[in-house]
């Protein structure tokens, strides 16, 4: 068999692949179960061709270039920290897109961007990235309700939202008060500088379609709104969830995907196919709604993760004042108790005795011997300034405690943690609440109000100075805890690298 002969088959497999799914168009389903072996195999091995080309092929990168950061010195000076101005963008006039709106709290808003980003880097899209919600969230709903829950926090939305008097009604919500929450982009809180090299990302700065109109000339046809599904209208293909659980997305043609709780599956190689300018999600929720099966896959969202940490700059600088006051970077044991909502509230108590007895295991095994120092029971509770002393004397360990609790020393859940270990601190014993050191943070203010965002980026600096000990603790079933994982990993990993003499990672 000549070489022609054998290429013809595996090229005749891969275009009639191409056309059946380009031909599809509503509903958008999981056809993987169609496909036979051979054509499977053809999909992976044009997959792997396309990535390594990619990589290669100059046409498909662009500059990037970062925001503008204030200078760490800029930060003593007395003039108010604005948030960040997005520079105007420009766009192909082939470019493809994808977005997706967020929801919950600011940790879960965080692994759907993670899932966004993955997203866009297997479709080759731009990634529309919607911005970042602080202080008081809003839950997962259908993709109407989650839409104008973002339009109603948009810039250009008027303080009584008066302009969407009629969806307040219709969804049975009211008009979020502005002091309960902060918006700001992804970017400006994380560092996603690595991403951006792998995946173009540009800020959806508003989420009506009249913006993405204006835009990037994302055009609509006004086909009837459908409430859940798949369906196009225009230049956009809607996946609209009837659960916060609605599609899984696989990285590889299968006959027979697992579910679990996803209501129905796609993968990327029918998703490449479509030619829509926009793919616009309702939600990428979930850590498990993109399963990996390739290991290039996986290491690409490994070195995602692991790049993803905070970059802004009061906050850094906040946390490394509070750092110095504990000793250094290595001092001290940092925890994370997560107490003020749900589950955690009644998980409290266990979550507290599992966090001593990892202090005790981690302890021991890092100063043996030490723990008769640590456990002494004292009458009255130790000062900063006295248990630096004892930490540089008697071997005493420090710890430093990031929690949501608003008064902790006053919970009787947190007496084993005063008790047993009374050289433990928070943020308040550090920093008083009317302290001028918090003027670093006081001084970030919102460019459109005008007001201090100080309270919402306490929690940034309280995760990263826990993240900063020698070993970390933190409260099971916690995302947040998780990500302060993740900070002391790559902390602690780049600091040995840079006493190595290698470069940062």
């Amino acid at each position: 068999m000549g070489l022609r002969t054998k290429l013809l088959w595996p090229l005749i497999a891969c275009l009639t692949y191409l056309f059946f799914f380009t031909v599809r168009l509503k509903p958008v389903t999981d056809n993987s179960s169609e496909l036979d072996p051979a054509t499977i195999a053809a999909i992976e091995e044009e997959e792997l061709r396309l990535l390594q080309q990619n990589e290669q092929d100059s046409s498909w990168q662009w500059q990037y270039i970062p925001h503008h950061q204030p200078d760490l010195e800029q930060l003593t000076a007395n003039e108010p920290l604005e948030t960040l101005v997005v520079p105007e963008v420009t766009y192909r006039p082939d470019e493809k897109f994808i977005t997706f709106l967020t929801h919950s709290g600011f940790q879960n808003q965080l692994i759907q961007v993670e899932n966004g980003i993955l997203l866009a880097w297997y479709l080759n899209r731009t990634l529309l990235l919607p911005n970042a919600f602080l202080g008081e969230a809003f839950g997962w709903s259908n993709f109407d309700k989650l839409h104008l829950e973002h339009m109603l926090r948009d810039s250009s939305t008027t303080e009584t939202c008066s302009e969407f008097a009629e969806g307040l009604v219709e969804w049975g919500i009211e008009c979020p008060p502005r002091g309960r929450y902060a918006v700001l982009p992804f970017d400006e809180i994380f560092d996603l500088s690595w991403a951006k090299k792998h995946v173009r990302i540009l800020p959806r700065q508003r989420s009506d379609f009249g913006w993405l109109e204006k835009e990037f000339d994302i055009q609509r046809d006004n086909v009837p709104n459908h409430v859940n599904g798949s369906y196009r209208d225009g230049d956009i293909l809607f996946f609209k969830g009837e659960t916060r659980y609605d599609w899984r997305i696989f990285d590889t043609p299968r006959k027979n995907h697992r579910l679990g709780k996803y209501a129905d599956s796609l993968d990327i190689y029918q998703l490449r196919q479509r030619p829509e300018r926009l793919l616009h999600f309702s939600s990428l929720f979930g850590t498990g709604k993109l399963p990996i099966r390739r290991p290039e896959h996986y290491e690409f969202l490994r070195n995602l993760q692991r790049s993803i940490i905070y970059r802004h700059p009061a906050v850094l600088t906040m946390a490394e004042k509070i750092v110095d006051r504990l000793g250094g970077h290595g001092n001290f044991i940092g925890l994370h108790v997560r107490s003020g909502d749900g589950w955690f509230i009644k998980a409290l108590p266990e979550n507290v005795n599992n966090i001593i007895s990892q202090i005790q295991r981690a302890v021991e095994s890092h100063q043996p011997g030490s723990l008769r120092a640590i456990l002494r029971p004292t009458e009255q509770r130790l000062t900063l300034d006295q248990c630096r002393h004892l930490a540089a004397t008697q071997n005493v360990t420090l710890v430093y405690m990031a929690t949501d609790a608003r008064s902790p020393q006053l919970n009787p859940a947190f007496d084993p943690v005063w008790n047993l270990f009374p050289c433990t601190f928070t943020l308040d014993d550090i920093f008083s609440p009317l302290s001028s050191d918090w003027d670093t943070l006081e001084r970030v203010v919102d460019r459109n109000s005008g007001a201090s965002l100080r309270k919402f980026l306490v929690p940034l600096v309280d995760a990263t100075v826990a993240s900063r000990g020698w070993f970390f603790i933190g409260s099971k079933g916690s995302t947040f805890s998780g990500y302060i994982y993740r900070l002391h990993d790559v902390f602690w990993s780049n600091e040995k690298r840079q006493q190595l003499g290698l470069e940062e990672v």
